[in-house]
């Protein structure tokens, strides 16, 4: 109940104070598991995600925020668990993993944190790679656009600036046989790769505006 409540909140908000749209929620699957990826530009990423996610869907969130107690029983609530950036955390990996095992839906930033200015660039994790085959399903590339002039980095208030979302069609990655140590620039050019799909769809979008 409290998932859908502040579902509806974060859409209503979005809908009307920034005019947020979304396009392509066709290319969704019926049904989890799958993994959808997005680009990570500002705080206000999840609100307009909001107007194009139809299904539950778990998320994660920096562990710091799961300090504060309240702030923590809501995060959970929400259907979202914390991981420890810049680390390899196993147990946030897990939970992930049997996310996708139960058949549900994940969303992740596969850039792990917010640009700090416009064109910066970050290494593409590549956990999401890595779920996506031990769970052999697909990924769904999803566009997020506007974000970052409605909250910066460092911004207080957000602008009411108008935003886009648009879902591309998934799609599974070639098969990997035994994912190890020694396939890390597999797994990384695989990374690079589902995310030049979610800039394509950015680079549509920014097309259009202009």
């Amino acid at each position: 109940m409290i998932y859908w409540i502040s579902a509806y909140i974060l859409k209503f908000f979005a809908r009307i104070y920034l005019r947020a749209t979304a396009s392509g929620l066709e290319n969704y699957p019926e049904k989890g598991p799958f993994i959808g990826i997005f680009n990570h530009n500002s705080n206000m990423d999840i609100a307009a995600l909001s107007v194009a996610v139809k299904h539950r869907v778990h998320t994660m969130a920096k562990d710091s925020l799961f300090e504060v107690p309240l702030l923590a029983w809501w995060l959970k609530a929400v259907c979202m668990f914390p991981v420890v950036r810049d680390s390899s955390d196993k147990e946030a990996f897990n939970h992930a993993v049997n996310v996708l095992k139960k058949g549900e839906i994940l969303f992740m930033a596969p850039e792990g944190t917010r640009k700090k200015r416009k064109g910066q660039k970050h290494r593409i994790r590549t956990g999401f790679i890595r779920l996506a085959h031990l769970a052999k399903c697909p990924i769904v590339p999803v566009a997020v656009y506007g974000t970052e002039k409605v909250l910066p980095p460092g911004g207080v208030f957000p602008k009411p600036v108008k935003v886009s979302v648009k879902v591309g069609k998934p799609f599974h990655l070639d098969n990997i046989d035994h994912i190890s140590k020694d396939k890390k620039e597999v797994l990384q050019k695989q990374a690079d790769e589902a995310m030049a799909e979610v800039y394509k769809l950015v680079d549509e979008m920014a097309q259009k505006s202009n």
